[in-house]
C-alpha cells in the first residue's frame, strides 16, 4: 500500500508555491543576467584580420623552441 505525501494531501488543487517562494531580489538578479547574456551576444566584436606572416613567424618560433626543449630534455637523459 502507498501513501501520499502529507505536502500534496495539505496542499489546494489550484495553489502554485514557486513565483511566491523566490525573492525579488532573485528574480531581479536573474533577469539582470539574461540581460546581460543577451546583450553580450549581440555585441560580440567581429574578429580582427590575421596578419598571416606574423602568424607563420610565431609558428616558427615555437617549433623552434619545442625542438630546443627536445634536445635539453634527450641530453638531461642522456647525461643521468
Amino acid at each position: 500500500m502507498t501513501t501520499m505525501s502529507t505536502k500534496s494531501v495539505l496542499r489546494q488543487p489550484g495553489a502554485t508555491t514557486a513565483a511566491r517562494s523566490v525573492s525579488l531580489t532573485d528574480r531581479l538578479a536573474m533577469r539582470l543576467g539574461m540581460a546581460l547574456i543577451v546583450w553580450s551576444r549581440r555585441t560580440r566584436p567581429k574578429r580582427l584580420p590575421v596578419d598571416l606572416l606574423l602568424a607563420e613567424q610565431l609558428r616558427r618560433e615555437r617549433a623552434a623552441r619545442e625542438a630546443e626543449w627536445v634536445m635539453l630534455g634527450a641530453t638531461m637523459h642522456m647525461w643521468r
